[in-house]
């Protein structure tokens, strides 16, 4: 047997996500990284509202926007000028507990969640690095070595590679890691902004455009303290102060601060971290071999238009975690219904993070390329037409829906997915949508990792029955007005999965039959 249950390599919000959500489900992990302690930079700041919702899983959403900043408004300019005023308060809430653009510094949000992975008795094992390993489909035993170069051999059940864009655990399946690297050199700065009255640190979010170059103005934490995100399109011919034969690891702060103060005219009162870099856009071609699996940048890595990057890597972890502690917990699983459990972590996330990848590259190329129509975007349609319609209900919900994650469904992609009505407006493969009446709200069920069961109206007896023989929970929400327009069916069976997303819909008579069909088919225990 295996020392372990499961060895994470990397010990980003990725990995802490994955060790607390396997920890939680009772499975053995051991958790270790190259570094001396959590992200000592601010780093990924966007937290979606996808995420916070699947944080209340384990009592994390709380103090997590306690610690954040929720951003009011973000503002277009364009050459100095400003086009558009768009509020974000309240954005998404008919979609969501949380209908805000959230912003939470990376050390921060990792300290929270390494800070409750210890009071559970997990701890980090830092300065540890995977060297290597072998997977001989029972057992994976991996190489670690510690700084003084002292080796290990640790035997694991399985092994999860959350250790970033230059994975050993990718590099050990023979994963290739298919796109492109970006031209325009990114820069990202975390600053004070100086207390004399700027128009663009007034605690909102800004977005300026000057010839072919964006800059992203984030508050967080405070109104005075910011993000900045920007491109220079290297030259020698006098139109950008970075000539082209830097290399980007060359470019310090002064030299893009003409360029910063020209489109963000912040005044700069302190620097506290600056970085340039190249951004990439790539998706692995596979995401698991026999019993190693890839996750988070390690899989996927995105340009950050959207700030889409972290908080992909993490619903992959959240997606991966049930499926593994189900294999793991339940022995009486066959090894074909384990592995076609465990196959479905590929199919459902990486179409995702194609999806995701495609939407972040058409938005950073609409940001920066010298094209005509990109000009037509930046200068008029984003202005001018963005803000019209942003008035309209519709667009505002599918615009909150595709920035926040909220929209990722595993329909058409998941043999976990019963079949249902093609014409329905919930599918399997559904996040389970949010309604809240004056009564109850159907989220304030999802604080648990395991299967569960809503009926909206009235179960019959059949289906309470079953439910109790078999230990699941079944929710019952009085049939209002709002369930049916959020698409829910009368009366019907909603299984939910334990990552809060629907696995199948079931009406008719004999409902706790159909239920246990639908596991016995894919050899699941209940």
């Amino acid at each position: 047997m295996p020392e372990i249950d499961v060895l994470i390599a990397g010990a980003g919000p990725t990995g802490l996500v994955l060790a607390l959500w396997l920890h939680h489900q009772g499975v053995k992990v051991r958790i270790i990284d190259q570094s001396t302690g959590p992200a000592p930079d601010s780093r990924a700041l966007v937290v979606h509202a996808r995420i916070l919702e699947l944080y209340r899983q384990l009592d994390l959403a709380d103090e997590m926007v306690q610690r954040g900043y929720q951003i009011p408004a973000t503002n277009v300019w364009v050459n100095g000028v400003r086009r558009a005023h768009i509020p974000l308060k309240e954005f998404g809430s008919e979609l969501t507990p949380y209908p805000c653009m959230f912003t939470l510094p990376q050390n921060v949000h990792e300290g929270l969640l390494e800070k409750r992975l210890n009071s559970n008795g997990v701890f980090v094992e830092r300065r540890t690095k995977l060297k290597g390993f072998t997977d001989d489909g029972t057992t994976v035993s991996a190489t670690l070595q510690n700084d003084d170069g002292e080796e290990e051999t640790c035997e694991a059940g399985y092994l999860v590679g959350c250790d970033g864009a230059h994975s050993v655990v990718r590099h050990g399946i023979g994963a290739n890691y298919e796109g492109e690297t970006y031209i325009p050199l990114f820069y990202i700065a975390d600053m004070v902004a100086g207390e004399q009255e700027s128009p663009m640190s007034n605690g909102e979010a800004h977005i300026t455009f000057v010839d072919d170059t964006f800059n992203l103005v984030l508050p967080f934490v405070e109104e005075r303290r910011v993000r900045l995100i920007g491109t220079i399109m290297a030259k020698d011919d006098g139109t950008s102060h970075v000539s082209s034969a830097y290399s980007h690891t060359a470019v310090t702060f002064e030299d893009v601060l003409p360029d910063i103060k020209k489109a963000s005219r912040i005044n700069v009162e302190k620097v506290n971290w600056f970085s340039t870099y190249r951004s990439h856009h790539r998706v692995s071609d596979k995401f698991r071999s026999k019993r190693a699996f890839i996750v988070g940048d390690a899989a996927h890595i995105h340009s950050p238009v959207g700030g889409q990057g972290m908080n992909t890597g993490i619903m992959d972890a959240i997606n991966l975690a049930w499926k593994l502690a189900t294999v793991i917990k339940q022995s009486s699983m066959t090894e074909e219904a384990r592995n076609a459990l465990l196959d479905t972590f590929e199919s459902e996330r990486r179409p995702f993070a194609l999806n995701i990848v495609g939407a972040t590259d058409q938005g950073f190329t609409t940001l920066t390329s010298s094209s005509y129509l990109a000009h037509m975007m930046r200068n008029w349609i984003i202005p001018y037409v963005a803000p019209f319609v942003m008035r309209l209900q519709r667009v505002r919900n599918e615009a909150f829906k595709r920035g926040s994650q909220l929209i990722c469904s595993y329909r058409g992609n998941s043999t976990l997915n019963q079949r249902g009505d093609a014409s329905a407006i919930i599918q399997p493969g559904d996040r389970l949508p949010w309604v809240k009446t004056n009564t109850c709200d159907n989220f304030s069920s999802l604080k648990s990792l395991s299967w569960q069961v809503h009926v909206y109206g009235l179960p019959d007896v059949n289906l309470r029955k079953w439910c109790e023989d078999k230990h699941i929970s079944l929710f019952v929400f009085e049939w209002n007005t709002k369930h049916s327009s959020a698409g829910f069916k009368k009366d019907a069976a909603y299984l939910l999965r334990p990552d809060q997303y629907i696995a199948g819909i079931f009406e008719g008579e004999s409902l706790g039959s159909q239920l246990e069909q639908y596991f016995l088919e894919r050899g699941l225990a209940v």
